[in-house]
């Protein structure tokens, strides 16, 4: 993979093309002539939670975008959740392409399931010993960056994050142990599901280490 630019110096378009798959000649932009800048950086492998295995399990109630669902999936794999929970109107891979596209393969590399009622499946958990947490801005919800380690007491965590037409489920509301928010600085109350887990979880492990 190089960084190609072009050599026109009104256009000087310049990006990434992979040489081995396409064999780029001329700028996409201008039709000019292309010159290879520089080598892409190699791909590194950051290190994990390494010596650190809380139970974390991920539950999906009724999140309709395929896209997000797949982005959900490689966002877990790379925070070590031990399984995803998909409830109701959640697409799956196994039935939905457009998942597997966005999860890049880690549909593969996780243990996942599908549920039809999100409420059965958080209260059997609950009966397993998980700490149910939310994610959702309510009036009720604490501030994600100011949770205490005491406050996740446990070995076992379920986040549940809810549709986002709908909002959270009140059912699994009433379920949670801890409602969490992340804070918004802009006119919109909340983020893309996707954006807002990818925040949630890694502050969370963060979290689970200071215990």
């Amino acid at each position: 993979m190089f960084f190609m630019e072009c050599l026109n110096e009104n256009c000087r378009f310049r990006f990434p093309l992979d040489l081995d798959s396409f064999k780029g000649k001329i700028c996409p932009l201008c039709g000019s002539e292309l010159r290879k800048a520089t080598e892409s950086l190699p791909q590194w492998q950051p290190g994990g939670f390494q010596n650190f295995h809380p139970e974390l399990v991920i539950l999906l109630d009724n999140i309709r975008s395929a896209h997000n669902v797949g982005s959900i999936f490689r966002t877990c794999e790379g925070a070590d959740v031990n399984k995803v929970i998909l409830c109701g109107l959640t697409p799956t891979p196994q039935n939905n392409s457009s998942v597997t596209k966005a999860s890049l393969g880690a549909e593969t590399r996780l243990t996942w399931e599908w549920a039809a009622n999100s409420l059965q499946a958080t209260k059997e958990l609950k009966a397993q010993g998980f700490k149910v947490v939310v994610l959702e801005c309510l009036p009720e919800a604490l501030n994600l960056f100011e949770v205490k380690p005491e406050t996740l007491s446990g070995d076992k965590l379920l986040v549940l994050l809810g549709s986002e037409p709908a909002g959270i489920d009140p059912g699994l509301l009433d379920l949670a142990d801890l409602c969490i928010y992340i804070p918004m600085a802009g006119e919109k109350s909340s983020l893309n599901v996707s954006v807002a887990f990818g925040i949630a979880v890694y502050e969370l492990r963060n979290i689970l280490r200071e215990r």
